[in-house]
């Protein structure tokens, strides 16, 4: 069943992983025909109170999955809405935790074009926690670049791609859906709690609505730290939160596209 864009306000979907056949292959830039990215989804018990995506390609499929890997753009073109989508309500892509989305539409169409960027070898690593809502240093400039590589392939004429006429007209980083954590981990350490980190990731889900595609993001996770005497909860004294007892939860949840 197709996850509904407004449950992600309240419920934390951890998604899992398939491997759809690759249409187009230009390392680093790889392709994929929606139809063969069709999938199925089953909802069940994740970790730490989240709700756990399990996927299924299957051709009659209501969800499109979109992977990723390090140092790689995957790219997908979604149908619009009519009778091209063949029963397609949703997208879905790989977990993120520094990666970057962009939209291209298709000219003249309602069609449009996802890509999940990743630049691990570029700015990719974040040492401090509190950073990670920050694109390091060259990593913008790695992430278009790999954009553009990807739209090399659709931009192509035929007989070496579908030369289509493309506009971007969104992107998604971390800037934007890592922020709640970094203020979550803030609010800890105003607290005075020391060794403060996140542990939680983003999900995105579009829905294919009458009017085309609309794309929200949700971030969710726990913070561990370790609690000083000096701030107590409670009468039990010195408790810290370790991972063993974490209970994620949506810290912010939007909408990026249109």
């Amino acid at each position: 069943m197709a996850i509904a864009i407004a449950t992600l306000a309240n419920t934390p979907y951890q998604m899992g992983n398939t491997n759809p056949p690759i249409m187009h292959n230009a390392f680093p830039a790889l392709a994929y025909d929606w139809n063969a990215a069709r999938v199925t989804t089953v909802l069940g018990v994740g970790l730490n109170g989240a709700t756990s995506v399990t996927l299924a390609l299957n051709g009659a499929g209501d969800s499109v999955y979109l992977p990723y890997g390090q140092g790689e753009v995957h790219s997908v073109r979604l149908p619009g809405p009519g009778p091209a989508a063949a029963g397609v309500t949703c997208f879905i892509t790989a977990g993120m935790s520094g990666c970057r989305l962009y939209v291209d539409r298709v000219v003249g169409t309602n069609d449009i074009i996802v890509y999940h960027a990743n630049s691990i070898g570029v700015g990719g690593g974040v040492a401090n926690p509190m950073g990670m809502d920050v694109e390091g240093p060259g990593l913008p400039q790695a992430l278009d670049n790999l954009h553009a590589l990807a739209r090399v392939y659709w931009t192509t004429p035929a007989p070496g791609g579908p030369g289509l006429n493309l506009a971007t007209i969104g992107t998604l980083g971390r800037n934007a859906y890592n922020a709640s954590a970094v203020r979550e981990m803030q609010r800890k350490v105003d607290e005075g709690r020391t060794q403060v980190d996140f542990w939680g990731g983003t999900t995105v889900v579009g829905e294919l609505t009458p009017a085309g595609w609309q794309m929200n993001w949700q971030t969710y996770g726990d913070v561990t730290y370790v609690r000083p005497a000096s701030a107590p909860k409670g009468w039990i004294q010195g408790q810290d939160k370790a991972v063993g007892n974490m209970n994620y939860r949506v810290l912010s949840s939007r909408l990026w596209f249109p």
